[in-house]
């Protein structure tokens, strides 16, 4: 994986004043991609954010590798069953399958979308508050070598504790962007996506590849850097967590870098942040009728 500034200034000073000026991440990922040929235009934002994309789709493999190819991070956006039983789409994962057949589903899923690296649930209310269903989902994350993104569709997942017991690289969801499509939302979202990050160093947020979101963050993401913020791959957020597992950090005067939020003792667990938009996104998007 590649590596930003942040993971170089881990390594050349740990907890130096240096890191200490680090700017907050933020890290995007559209996701519900491979349906629609507008989804192409996604290729106009910068390489830093992630395509997340459905399995059996018509544009699945083409986004895939195209993305791939330019060097952006790609992710497989699992379906998950929901509380209302919404229809998934292909290969979802229901709560009432045998780990085996949530193995195999999971398999034929990540084949279907090459050079993925990770995982966000698409929908999953019901699957991801499912202890057993997600021990069976970790298992298989973790024999692929992949990380694992809650998108927090429920405030009842178990997706982090099952993850961080089974020792996948994990993260959650901050904000979601669009599930309003006016700009005048989009611009509070993007405001508390700075806030989050202001507030606790690093920020993940989930959008779509609504026209109006592609135009939004056209617009406004070349101007994070001069406002503060470094946008920062998921890919190289996670390869900076695993070096954070390994790196022995300098201690400021008080033997302690506990005062700065950019320097972890170890790996930071965030099952206890405040979430902002914590709901069920599942009947807002879905695949096209």
């Amino acid at each position: 994986m590649r590596f930003t500034i942040v993971f170089f200034l881990l390594l050349a000073g740990g907890c130096t004043s240096h890191l200490a000026a680090a700017k907050p991440s933020v890290i995007i990922i559209l996701d519900d991609l491979g349906y629609r040929p507008s989804d192409m235009a996604a290729f106009s934002l910068p390489k830093e954010v992630a395509f997340s994309i459905l399995p059996q789709t018509p544009l699945s493999e083409h986004i895939a590798q195209k993305a791939s190819q330019e060097g952006r991070p790609v992710m497989l956006h699992m379906p998950m069953q929901a509380t209302n039983n919404k229809f998934m789409g292909p290969l979802g994962l229901h709560t009432d399958m045998f780990p085996a057949a949530i193995t195999f589903t999971l398999r034929k899923a990540i084949k279907s979308v090459p050079n993925a690296i990770g995982i966000n649930n698409h929908m999953g209310s019901a699957f991801t508050g499912q202890e057993d269903a997600m021990q069976a989902l970790m298992k298989e994350v973790k024999r692929q070598g992949l990380f694992f993104v809650d998108s927090r569709t429920t405030v009842s997942t178990k997706a982090q504790d099952v993850a961080e017991r089974i020792g996948v690289p994990n993260a959650s969801r901050h904000i979601f962007l669009d599930h309003r499509r006016d700009k005048a939302f989009l611009t509070k979202q993007f405001k508390k996506m700075k806030q989050v990050a202001n507030q606790t160093g690093h920020v993940v947020v989930i959008g779509h590849p609504h026209p109006e979101t592609i135009a939004f963050l056209k617009q406004h993401l070349p101007d994070l850097d001069e406002e503060g913020f470094n946008l920062l791959s998921v890919a190289d957020y996670f390869a900076a967590q695993e070096e954070h597992d390994n790196t022995p950090y300098a201690s400021d005067s008080s033997g302690s870098c506990a005062a700065n939020k950019n320097c972890p003792q170890k790996r930071e667990s965030h099952r206890g942040e405040q979430f902002i938009a914590t709901f069920p996104t599942e009947t807002l998007t879905s695949s096209p009728k």
